[in-house]
């Protein structure tokens, strides 16, 4: 057998089911431990031929399951077998950083608790990778649509990981992620949002949201951005007892009598809303920095 049938071969085992499910659940773990530095040692074992920048904080996880999620697991069998077929080594060859995560439980563990280390000799392949980058798509390049159709929170989490809703994403898959940054994303209604039971932070501005409902039982949330929507009632918004900081700029707000209820909120943007100048008043006599575009940031006195 050549190269590319024997890289063809292995890479179609690679990516049965079962290993994807095991590198998917110990990537998971890692990140709903906070094992930041482990995921970062990781993408830098399959830098040579896929690219994932894992921030100090975790931003970045997504491009983990983007690569190893195994509801995309019929789509990379379908490139890895064209790219086989036309004889494409070089391309072929994006496919196997997977093939250094062949025994990633273990791999997790030498990484728990270690940092700068470089592991990268250890698993070097024999074939010449550099330059190349992940290759997920060799079709020809989408037309640009100038009509975007809007969509829900959960759909925008596909969207945004696998480029497309047509792949299956369990809910309970959202309860391990503290953060969601879904800014700008067309997004009109929150269902799917009561699945992130675990979020501390969600960014959701400029959207078309108007509903918050979905939000009620996220009690944990203490960073919340809603700007930029089309919200009228934030009710819902009492239940989140952990809040911190809110933005609410720019949507059609006229009560937030249920800020009031919010023991730990420090801050709250609500320029470009009609409140009401004695509910501002009561707010800031809570000890909550308050901004409003029809004046100065205001502070409690002390």
């Amino acid at each position: 057998m050549n190269k590319t049938a024997d890289l063809h071969h292995e890479l179609r085992e690679a990516y049965s089911l079962k290993n994807l499910n095991n590198i998917a659940l110990t990537l998971i773990n890692l990140y709903k431990n906070k094992q930041f530095a482990a995921l970062r040692k990781i993408a830098d074992i399959i830098s040579e031929s896929a690219i994932v920048d894992i921030k100090e904080d975790g931003k970045g996880f997504s491009k983990f399951l983007l690569l190893y999620h195994p509801d995309r697991r019929m789509f990379h069998l379908g490139e890895i077998d064209s790219l086989a077929a036309d004889g494409n080594l070089k391309a072929l060859q994006a496919y196997a950083h997977i093939l250094l995560l062949r025994d990633i439980e273990e791999l997790a563990l030498k990484l728990d608790g270690f940092e700068d280390i470089d592991y990268t000799p250890v698993y070097e392949w024999d074939f010449d990778t550099e330059g190349y980058n992940i290759v997920r798509d060799f079709s020809e390049p989408r037309k640009t649509h100038t009509k975007v159709r809007c969509c829900n929170f959960y759909d925008a989490i596909k969207k945004r990981a696998f480029e497309s809703t047509d792949f299956e994403y369990p809910s309970y898959y959202l309860e391990d992620f503290d953060e969601f940054e879904l800014s700008d994303s067309c997004i009109d209604n929150l269902d799917g949002a009561e699945y992130c039971i675990h979020a501390k932070e969600m960014d959701l501005s400029d959207n078309m949201i108007y509903d918050l409902e979905p939000l009620f039982g996220l009690s944990m949330i203490e960073k919340l951005n809603l700007s930029g929507n089309k919200i009228a009632c934030i009710d819902v918004l009492s239940n989140l007892t952990r809040l911190k900081h809110l933005e609410l700029a720019n949507n059609l707000i006229t009560d937030i009598s249920a800020l009031f209820e919010l023991p730990k909120l420090s801050y709250v943007d609500l320029r470009g809303n009609a409140i009401d100048e004695s509910q501002l008043e009561e707010l800031i006599a809570l000890g909550i920095e308050v901004e409003h575009d029809m004046q100065q940031t205001f502070y409690a006195s002390h």
